[in-house]
């Protein structure tokens, strides 16, 4: 079994796309990451005229070189020291050319890739629900962290290069043909060889990358999923199958970052040894044209130093063009995020009008179309009335809550549904988010103080208001014995507090947002009977004068909601209030007895 597990892990994501998907998304890719540094573009351009004005100096320097030795070897010194001065010169601007051509390009650069991780956190904020919840948040984490570090490295260490190489190795090579073209071509006669071994070896890594990158990313879904579900892992004895497979995903991440490194370790000594051949071809050659008469030796240094310069470009490109295939997997894999299509922005205005809270006409809705999990739904609730939502878990209860907050789009062709009169399909999210207050059984707690968590429900909130918030969810008085009181840090989800204790601190935050409509998906099911006592006062202030719609399991909960309604397979089966089901002897009677009867025998159990 464990090893059908480790074969699993190793199949994931083999699915690779066709090679020209895979250009097609390279070339989106790079326009995508080219339109944040054109937004830069006054750096970017003072970075490739410095790379210009660099390489018109490496060429010009040569071409000082090639006079000096001409005119040393006819004996002319005056002209010899006023060519040296002319080099000096030409060096001490050759220095601050080098410096704007990398500050230049590594601001633009650095500016761009600030900027593009701000609009991926932007664009993460704006994603739907129905997509983020089919993600890991540890892939999507890799994906910001690992592969955007990739992007930042190629950014600031070889863009400026793309523009000085090419630019110096065009120069030399158009001055050497000028020069000697002769032997200019026949010293070049290996580098088309270099370039197509670069080129395949370049692809190789781009893959390996791709792949490595990928698995580090299942690697943090692992990491997450085992620091997340510890008390889970602890209980149920799984530590040890998830380091195994954690082993299993570091030694693939391992063997494709080896196998990186290993074509580098072969392209870097064959690259080199092709690189230094037209040197040697150059030195034998040019003795024999001296010998023949045909070439000066001032001639031949001169050729040498700008044959150097003009093998330098060649050495670094193939790097360059690696590294660029390289980064060319983590930029993919980041502007897979920033592709998926984000929440309606600038909709239609929801406003609170004088009509229904909230009404659903003949809603169906599944999370995949062949298996609707509402059926023809329709209901209204009126404007400060409590409903509550019983019945078995799949019934469709918590997913009304996602339909109406807009977490989920429902097709027009499948119902309607309108929030104070209006429709929600096309409205802006933030508009229409704005009438809800939203109270889980497992209430989010962000790392940071209680006064932020609770100030996070309305961002203007003064320190006062946040207080009354607390005061008002029965949350003051425990917060005030804490050591740092308000500023108390709650630790990663809350977890220095306990579970009563931060239902109250969420509570505050409903109180503090004071929007007209309530939402309550089961806020007490998972607390003892004292945090629950506590939590319930500081729930029923919070419904005086709000519409509620409130999801529970244990009807005793319940019992004075306005009205209550039971779902059953995605469908409301009975309404009315507590006596009047019980009345009816259905549903709600059978399961309201069974837990009545269930309670008494554990208070029983209890005091015996």
């Amino acid at each position: 079994m464990e090893a059908d597990r480790e074969t699993s892990v190793q199949e994931q994501g083999t699915a690779a796309p066709s090679k020209r998907q895979t250009a097609y998304a390279t070339w989106k890719a790079f326009r995508w990451l080219m339109s944040y540094v054109s937004r830069h573009k006054g750096w970017m351009i003072v970075g490739t005229l410095s790379a210009i004005a660099s390489a018109v100096i490496e060429i010009w320097t040569g071409s000082l070189i090639e006079q000096l030795t001409t005119q040393a070897e006819k004996g002319a010194g005056p002209v010899v020291l006023q060519i040296v001065y002319t080099v000096f010169v030409v060096i001490l601007i050759g220095v601050p050319a080098k410096y704007f051509m990398s500050f230049g390009v590594e601001r633009s650069s650095a500016s761009a890739v600030q900027d593009i991780r701000n609009h991926v956190m932007r664009h993460i904020g704006k994603l739907p629900v129905s997509y983020l919840e089919k993600q890991h948040s540890g892939d999507v984490l890799s994906r910001i962290n690992n592969d955007l570090q990739l992007i930042q490295q190629f950014m600031i260490r070889d863009l400026a290069q793309w523009f000085y190489h090419p630019l110096l190795f065009i120069g030399c090579f158009a001055y050497l043909i000028y020069l000697q073209w002769e032997l200019m071509l026949s010293s070049l006669l290996l580098f088309p060889l270099a370039l197509l071994v670069s080129q395949w070896i370049g692809k190789q890594l781009e893959r390996l990358t791709e792949e490595a990158q990928a698995n580090m990313g299942r690697m943090n879904v692992n990491l997450q999923d085992t620091l997340g579900g510890m008390p889970i892992v602890k209980s149920y004895l799984l530590s040890g199958m998830l380091s195994r497979s954690y082993k299993v995903l570091l030694q693939l991440t391992a063997q494709k970052k080896l196998a990186v490194k290993k074509r580098e370790a072969w392209v870097n000594p064959l690259l080199s040894t092709l690189m230094i051949s037209p040197i040697i071809f150059a030195v034998s050659y040019g003795s024999y044209l001296i010998y023949q008469g045909q070439l000066g030796a001032g001639e031949l240094i001169a050729f040498l130093y700008l044959l150097n310069l003009c093998l330098e470009p060649l050495e670094h490109i193939p790097e360059l063009i690696t590294r660029t295939f390289e980064m060319a997997g983590a930029l993919r894999r980041v502007s897979e995020i920033v592709e998926q299509p984000t929440e309606t922005e600038n909709g239609r205005s929801l406003p609170k009008a004088s009509a229904a809270p909230i009404e659903f006409e003949n809603v169906t809705f599944g999370y995949e179309e062949s298996s609707p999990i509402l059926r023809n739904v329709s209901f209204s609730v009126q404007e400060g009335k409590t409903i509550a939502l019983v019945g078995a878990s799949g019934g469709g209860k918590s997913t009304m809550f996602k339909l109406v907050c807009g977490f989920y789009p429902l097709p027009e062709d499948q119902g309607e549904i309108r929030v104070f009169g209006s429709l929600i399909h096309g409205a802006d999210p933030e508009q229409l988010r704005s009438h809800f207050s939203v109270v889980t059984q497992d209430s989010y707690l962000f790392s940071g103080t209680i006064a932020e968590n609770i100030g996070y429900g309305r961002e203007e909130a003064s320190m006062d208001e946040i207080i009354e918030a607390a005061k008002a969810a029965q949350a003051h008085s425990f917060i005030m014995q804490l050591p740092g009181g308000y500023q108390t840090y709650v630790g990663e989800r809350g977890g220095f507090l306990s579970g009563g204790q931060r239902q109250r601190v969420a509570m505050a935050r409903a109180f503090l947002k004071d929007a007209p409509v309530l939402l309550l998906d089961e806020p007490t099911s998972a607390l003892d009977p004292e945090s629950e006592s506590a939590v319930q006062e500081a729930l029923n202030i919070l419904m005086k004068q709000r519409t509620t719609i409130v999801i529970a399991h244990r009807l005793s909960t319940v019992q004075n909601a306005d009205e209550i309604w039971v779902m059953e397979q995605g469908n409301i089966v009975e309404k009315g209030t507590h006596a009047q089901l019980l009345e009816m002897k259905g549903l709600y009677a059978k399961s309201y007895y069974q837990e009545f009867t269930e309670s008494a025998a554990h208070r029983e159990v209890a005091y015996t």
